[in-house]
């Protein structure tokens, strides 16, 4: 039995350690990509690095689909959507203050509540979310894609006027070969990342029932932080290495994907039953939106004031402890 334990503490603490490993290979190199490419991390950090750490989510629901076990992909959106914004964005609220230009709060925040919105609307007008429904949120994830790829063309342009105007004067000439490079290491990162949540969540669960430490307890701090692991260490990452616009835009963009591309792709290979868990629509979808709101509220306020922070992560946090409460308390 010691031998057991021994055994899981150590892939436990592997699986930690290749966390980290990765998020910092990624926050790294997809830092030095946006600045070779002369755009804003925001954007790296809402597509690349959100779709990335989404990984795990997006094959748990697609799984349940194509099993016919679909019933755990609603509550696994929102779930995820709530660690989120309470956990993720609450805990590097604490590490750095949450403040990114004001020019990019309101897109990118607002399509994200817009996406929510819309996603608690299909839930609660019908018994499932259907095909149809599954195929208009991947409508609305191409939308904000190409929304991306307008203000990442323009950033380019932008860059390569100031570099036609200034030639070598100040500003570092990146090969292409290079940029290639950072993309690829970038993506290594990502699958560190994944590969050590894997590990990490399976040894500590595996860990856990050893020392009889309850399912409950189990499935509300290792399977329900497990799948947010990578947004959280790369948030933490990022936090640490004052990359503040990529910490934001991973979380904001991350829950985007989640209802756009998650439940999009599930509900096109099939229907996602709302009535299952009728307490989810009453409670944990209530709060998804709230929070929603109030991160517009946290990023939007601004002081040069530490406590002002702390509190804005206190805030957060505690809409993460009254989701784990509702869920208790079932």
């Amino acid at each position: 039995m010691d031998l057991i334990v021994l055994e899981k503490l150590s892939l436990l603490i592997l699986g930690l350690l290749m966390l980290w490993g990765g998020a910092e290979l990624l926050v790294r190199y997809t830092s030095l990509l946006a600045r070779s490419m002369g755009v804003s991390p925001i954007i790296l950090g809402l597509t690349i690095v959100s779709v990335g750490t989404s990984i795990p989510e997006l094959v748990v629901s697609i799984i349940a689909a194509l099993e016919g076990q679909v019933g755990i992909a609603l509550g696994n959106i929102v779930g995820s959507n709530i660690a989120n914004l309470g956990l993720i964005l609450g805990v590097g609220a604490l590490i750095i203050s949450l403040e990114i230009k004001r020019s990019w709060i309101l897109p990118e925040v607002g399509i994200m509540i817009a996406v929510t919105l819309v996603f608690w609307m299909l839930a609660e007008t019908g018994d499932k979310v259907v095909q149809a429904e599954g195929l208009l949120l991947l409508v609305m994830m191409g939308g904000f894609l190409i929304y991306i790829a307008r203000n990442t063309l323009e950033e380019m342009a932008e860059y390569r006027e100031m570099v036609a105007e200034n030639g070598e004067n100040g500003i570092r000439q990146i090969s292409t070969a290079r940029k290639w490079g950072y993309l690829g290491l970038s993506i290594v990162g990502i699958a560190v990342l994944i590969t050590g949540s894997k590990i990490a969540v399976s040894a500590g669960t595996r860990l856990a029932e050893i020392l009889n430490v309850t399912n409950t307890v189990i499935g509300l701090t290792l399977i329900a932080v497990g799948t947010s692991l990578p947004e959280l260490i790369t948030t933490i990452v990022s936090a640490i290495r004052k990359e503040n616009d990529l910490a934001i835009g991973n979380i904001i963009g991350s829950n985007i994907f989640n209802i756009t591309l998650i439940g999009g792709v599930t509900a096109t290979l099939h229907p996602i039953p709302v009535t299952e868990d009728p307490k989810l629509m009453i409670y944990e979808m209530p709060l998804m939106i709230f929070l929603s709101f109030l991160t517009l509220a946290v990023l939007w306020i601004r002081s040069s004031r530490r406590n002002l922070h702390v509190v804005k992560g206190v805030l957060l946090l505690s809409m993460y402890v009254l989701f784990l409460f509702l869920t208790v308390s079932r």
